[in-house]
């Protein structure tokens, strides 16, 4: 009998050696605590935060596929290389990972609000064309947090640009003394004065 049971063991025990161990799965998060992981308040309108997000995901290797600033929306995927899988049903295969991003930017009164959202998009293909795809959002709250930092870093360069040069301060003109009346030994009639009238004795 404890033949059976060793070797019952033995079985078990080699089984879950044989299995991949599952990958945890991160756990939910709410739809309100999504959103403000996703979304950053600006006290600049979207003529500035708008280019700066173009330019920080361009800057991180996304290509940008689509971007309009009337509706404050930008769509980019990030380059990336497929790898090849093989499967003893289906052969061989390709496997490919490419990080998605999406953004909205809006106006908020005199400021404006960005959010965005990362997804991870799976894609199989196997030798004889058939393929499938997935895709998996990314929660992770430090992915959103470095994107934040660096867009912080772009609005404020382009705050320092598109701010105002100040006018040079221009001088007052220089007052010129009033000449001082030269000397010349006569005696000028009083103004408005007529001249006097000779007389002619009898």
């Amino acid at each position: 009998m404890n033949k059976y049971v060793a070797f019952a063991a033995a079985l078990a025990a080699a089984t879950v050696l044989s299995c991949p161990a599952e990958a945890k799965k991160p756990p939910e998060i709410s739809g309100l605590a999504l959103q403000q992981i996703q979304s950053r308040d600006y006290e600049v309108g979207k003529v500035i935060t708008f280019p700066a997000v173009m330019t920080v995901l361009q800057d991180s290797g996304y290509r940008i596929e689509a971007a309009d600033r009337d509706t404050g929306l930008i769509t980019g995927v990030a380059s990336t290389k497929g790898v090849t899988t093989y499967n003893i049903f289906w052969g061989l295969g390709k496997k490919k990972k490419t990080p998605v991003v999406s953004a909205f930017i809006e106006d908020r009164g005199a400021g404006s609000r960005i959010r965005l959202n990362f997804v991870l998009s799976t894609t199989k293909s196997r030798i004889y064309g058939a393929g499938s795809s997935d895709e998996e959002p990314i929660t992770d709250p430090a992915a959103y947090q470095d994107a934040f930092e660096r867009i912080d870093k772009e609005v404020f360069v382009r705050q320092a640009l598109n701010a105002p040069t100040p006018k040079p301060a221009v001088a007052a003109p220089a007052v010129t003394p009033a000449a001082a009346p030269i000397a010349t030994g006569l005696t000028p009639n009083p103004p408005n004065t007529p001249p006097a009238l000779k007389t002619d004795p009898k």
